[in-house]
């Protein structure tokens, strides 16, 4: 409509006010280039307009539709050249005043559109536009607040951009976190034409907008149930004649947890995060001696400055096996306290673009061990130490990402045969694989790949068997690969559906840690 209207104001102009000049200059190639333009030949208007600039360089109009014909055909660089000229030159072109703003929006110049729109209030031209385009720089500028009040003064003055108006502000609470108004404005944009393609646009920002208000409530409790079979719950080693006679080292494993988050939204950039969890192995097979609770308490405080974020963590865990500490048995297994484990220490997060972030943790890590069969000398493993990890995370293609990750760990252990320097590679991968129309009906469904690669390097020569039984001494020296795969189906934004599939292969310079395991696992999580 606005295109319509413009052409025939111009169309006007031409005949009223500069009509004696065209006679005067015989200028029917600006005559037929104008044609060409309104009958949307945008590049021959182009090839016609710029014969006319060069013969007639202080026509404003030719310069008016020539930067309009390389706005349409997105040669952003030249409109904004031409439609400036059409309106320095005599007599100006007030109508190039808005779609030259616009122009300067999309390149980028902001505080250069800036300076045109206060030249477009002193002289009242499309004053609805002209807040229009003030709101989408000052959104450009994530100043969120004043867009918002230049939105809606575009809609008080003109009803054709209550759509485009009440979305953009839409975009503004959401880039805000403000979910609920975000949800409401974009509720409203599809409800005012719901054909047209803003408002299926505002329909998906919508149900994004009710998963981020979902996923962003402050206290989030998540339950899980999974099940599957473990083809080496023991880690027997690969050599027959040291795995003893414990004859099939498989088990199938159950494995139930809960987890609750609390997320509060804090005033200005201060950050928190509290969690507890809550999670057991249980086998049916190896169950005095594999049967696993562990339950973790962490919190995480921290504050925002904007690109970067500084946390401090401090978190600790319990773990109860179900297991008899004699070095005869007695029959006396049940679940005993078995371990602590405390880690403490910074995180840096980096945005380094707007999809990439990188963390940087560096801290601090001790491990108490209680009722081992053997809890003394140079087995002890109670262990403390550093820890530090650098990972990079790039989030693309609908909420697909991929993770690098690089950690190392050194435990001072008490027993000098567990004190170890590792090393460790990862990477991840998640990625949609169902088309967007799809997942709209049943949910996302996600591929997810895993693998990585561990360097763990003893410190002290210990005595060991070799696969001959021949006793040997040395330092022991293991290298863990592991890989998954699996897929995660999010049926509702309440119920998740796991499949995976795992492998872990350890070799070792002494046989005896030298095992391979296969893990089947499916489940599902419940989530409100």
């Amino acid at each position: 409509m606005r295109k319509e209207i413009l052409t025939l104001m111009v169309f006007l102009y031409v005949m009223i006010l500069v009509s004696p000049a065209l006679c005067q200059t015989g200028s029917a190639l600006l005559e037929e280039g104008i044609k060409q333009y309104q009958n949307e030949n945008y590049e021959e208007a182009i090839e016609i307009l710029e014969k006319v600039r060069s013969r007639e360089p202080e026509s404003s109009l030719a310069a008016f539709f020539l930067g309009m014909a390389y706005k349409q055909t997105i040669d952003y660089d030249k409109a904004a050249v031409n439609l400036e000229d059409a309106l320095k030159l005599k007599p100006a072109v007030k109508e190039a005043l808005a779609d030259y703003i616009n122009i300067l929006f999309h390149l980028n110049k902001l505080e250069e559109a800036k300076k045109w729109i206060n030249v477009a209030r002193e002289q009242n031209v499309e004053p609805a536009s002209i807040y229009f385009l003030e709101g989408m720089i000052l959104a450009q500028e994530k100043n969120y607040g004043s867009a918002v009040e230049s939105f809606e003064k575009a809609k008080s003055l003109d009803r054709n951009l209550v759509q485009m108006a009440d979305y953009q502000i839409g975009l503004c609470y959401l880039k805000e976190q403000k979910f609920k108004n975000a949800g409401e404005r974009f509720k409203a944009t599809a409800s005012y034409d719901p054909q047209s393609d803003l408002a299926a646009s505002a329909r998906q920002y919508f149900d994004a907008v009710e998963k981020s208000i979902f996923y962003t409530r402050p206290i989030r409790v998540t339950m899980g149930i999974y099940g599957g079979y473990d083809s080496n719950v023991v880690s027997s080693p690969r050599q027959e004649s040291l795995s003893g006679s414990i004859g099939s080292s498989g088990s199938g494993v159950l494995s139930p947890s809960v987890r609750i988050e609390y997320v509060p939204r804090l005033n200005r950039a201060w950050l928190f995060n509290a969690m507890y969890s809550s999670s057991a192995n249980l086998h049916d097979r190896f169950v005095h001696s594999r049967d696993l609770i562990a339950n973790t308490v962490s919190f995480l405080p921290g504050y925002n400055f904007g690109r970067f974020s500084i946390s401090i963590l401090g978190s600790y865990t319990n773990y109860l096996l179900r297991t008899d500490s004699d070095i005869v048995p007695d029959g006396n297994a049940g679940y005993k306290h078995y371990e602590d484990y405390f880690t403490g220490g910074s995180v840096l997060k980096l945005l380094v673009t707007e999809n990439q972030i990188l963390e940087l943790f560096t801290g601090y890590d001790k491990k108490n061990y209680y009722n081992q069969v053997i809890p003394s000398g140079s087995s002890r493993r109670d262990a403390e130490g550093f820890r530090g990890y650098l990972s990079w995370v790039w989030f693309f293609w609908r909420n697909g990402f991929v993770n690098l990750r690089y950690e190392i760990c050194k435990e001072a252990a008490d027993g000098i045969y567990w004190d170890n320097l590792s090393n460790r590679l990862s990477a991840g991968l998640v990625l949609p694989i169902l088309p967007e129309n799809l997942t709209r009906k049943i949910g996302s469904l996600y591929l997810q790949m895993a693998g990585g690669f561990t360097f763990q390097d003893y410190s002290h020569p210990q005595p060991y068997s070799d696969a001959a039984g021949y006793a040997k001494t040395g330092r022991r020296k293991d290298e863990i690969y592991n890989g998954s795969v699996g897929l995660n189906w999010d049926i509702t934004k309440n119920w998740s559906c796991v499949v995976q599939y795992s492998h872990i292969k350890s070799d070792s310079n002494i046989p005896v840690y030298e095992y391979t395991r296969n893990l089947y696992t499916m489940g599902l999580e419940f989530k409100f």
